[in-house]
């Protein structure tokens, strides 16, 4: 079969080069093309091999709804308030250390940017109208300073290590000499 097909289009090829051929186009070439379309009429390749042919069910497809026909999905403005929600205490009997990053003279308001930028912040009411705001939970001093000189000290200059024992805050930490 195989055989029988390349001497037929060998002997359309080379003794009826009039008849159903064109020439490509690229002078030299002596390449050839057929000028009738092999492809059969009844060839559909738009069509799924099952041969099921899929209507749109939508009378009217989406694309053709006329604007005020479609649904708006109304906006719903929902406000939160997230800036206090994790804002902790000094426990009782809490042995460690941790990092004043701000103090201030009155609470600061709840969209502060302070609490978008940290979690787990810790408040403490130091009296005399001073309050202080802490972050991270260190049990060795050394850690607790190397954390603030690594990540804290450029944004808060004025940040200090704490040290707490029994939950009640000791002065500035002093740092130990070796």
């Amino acid at each position: 079969m195989m055989k029988s097909a390349l001497f037929y289009s060998v002997f359309v090829i080379f003794f009826l080069p009039d008849q159903g051929l064109a020439f490509s186009g690229c002078p030299g070439s002596g390449a050839q093309i057929s000028a009738v379309d092999t492809i059969p009429l009844s060839e559909r390749f738009d069509e799924p091999l099952s041969g099921a042919v899929r209507q749109n069910e939508d009378r009217q497809p989406a694309f053709q709804q006329r604007a005020n026909d479609r649904k708006v999905i109304p906006i719903e403005t929902i406000e939160t308030d997230t800036a206090y929600r994790n804002l902790q205490e000094i426990p009782e009997g809490y042995n460690g250390f941790k990092i004043e990053i701000m103090s201030t003279a009155m609470p600061l308001p709840p969209d502060h940017d302070l609490f978008f930028q940290h979690g787990n912040i810790t408040l403490e009411e130091l009296g005399e109208g001073e309050f202080s705001y802490l972050i991270g939970h260190f049990e060795e001093q050394a850690k607790a300073e190397s954390f603030r000189a690594a990540f804290l000290e450029g944004r808060y200059p004025a940040s200090k290590v704490v040290g707490y024992i029994e939950g009640q805050r000791q002065f500035k930490a002093v740092p130990k000499e070796e």
